[in-house]
């Protein structure tokens, strides 16, 4: 990346590519990822793929043009067609299908209203799975997607920054209460508001909030804040994809605990998830002219931040200070 943000630009893991319902039966979609042209498409029984671009054939792009077929798509430019394991499955003329017309197939999941791809840059399968978030109490998740110039490491690294909150957000400074959960590619905080934790004058009068602030993998930070004791529900889920060296893209999800009143269960849905979303946007300006200090100079409320760059720094082929 460029020297604004030093740090490998690819992660390895699961990262978000669409949500479900974007994506329809027959559909297919260019996009663009990890600095590659990809195409996108949904099955007839409704399998989401993920390919390289490029036919193996002469080069078309399998996304302007392609159709789907069944469980194959189909290049627009010769009409090979093209299972879901890349392997080419017929030709319209020719007798012999030669042994690479093989387009190259990512490894998808697709869970909890998300399709996911998994980057490994040395090609390796994946050999850790992704969080469910399917809690019936919770209602239909709400979503808003936004392209930026920055990198995931730098918006996953808001989870660990305690002090942002007052300045960015408008709300009590956080703190981590009782053990984090650090195993493999989790990163967990139980967190609460802190309304002390700054000076008098910066003290503001509000609610305090409670929850779990998560990082799964190097492209999905969560949070369930809501107000303590309020017995209220509530998940924000944000992902973060690498669209190039300098672009990422960022895809939230809100949802809310269901309500015995499905009036209110609305008015809460649409309230907080327009909070949620006004808060992200405010981050926006941030990362994207910010630099990254590989020796930031910290104080104790800081601390979790040194935690959250040695557990991310798994992610990368080469590990980072």
């Amino acid at each position: 990346m460029s020297g604004r943000i030093n740090l490998p630009p690819y992660p390895r893991g699961w990262f978000a590519v669409d949500v479900s319902a974007a994506l329809a039966p027959g559909e297919v979609k260019p996009c663009r990822y990890f600095g590659r042209d990809l195409v996108l498409f949904r099955t007839t029984a409704g399998e989401a793929t993920l390919f390289d671009a490029h036919c193996p054939h002469l080069g078309a792009h399998l996304g302007h043009g392609g159709t789907v077929e069944g469980e194959n798509l189909v290049c627009p430019f010769h009409g090979w067609s093209f299972g879901r394991d890349g392997a080419c499955t017929g030709m319209p003329y020719g007798k012999r299908i030669p042994a690479t017309a093989t387009a190259r197939a990512w490894s998808v999941r697709e869970q909890s209203g998300v399709i996911l791809a998994w980057h490994d840059l040395e090609g390796g399968d994946p050999d850790w799975e992704m969080p469910l978030f399917d809690d019936e109490e919770l209602t239909e998740p709400m979503a808003m997607r936004r392209t930026i110039h920055g990198h995931p490491q730098e918006v996953m690294e808001n989870s660990a920054d305690f002090g942002h909150f007052r300045f960015i957000h408008q709300t009590h400074l956080v703190r981590a209460v009782g053990e984090t959960r650090n195993e493999g590619p989790v990163l967990e905080f139980q967190i609460e508001s802190d309304p002390e934790a700054l000076v008098p004058e910066l003290r503001l009068d509000q609610s305090v909030m409670e929850g779990l602030s998560i990082c799964h993998g190097p492209g999905l930070s969560a949070a369930t804040l809501v107000p303590k004791g309020s017995g209220l529900k509530a998940l924000q889920r944000l992902y973060v994809t690498p669209i190039d060296e300098e672009r990422i893209e960022l895809r939230g999800l809100v949802s809310v605990g269901k309500l015995d009143d499905p009036a209110a269960a609305e008015t809460f849905a649409s309230t907080l998830t327009e909070a949620v979303f006004a808060q992200w946007d405010n981050d926006i300006p941030i990362w994207e002219h910010k630099v990254y200090r590989e020796k930031p100079a910290l104080n104790e409320v800081d601390s979790r931040i040194p935690e959250f760059r040695r557990w991310y720094s798994q992610f990368y082929t080469s590990p980072t200070g």
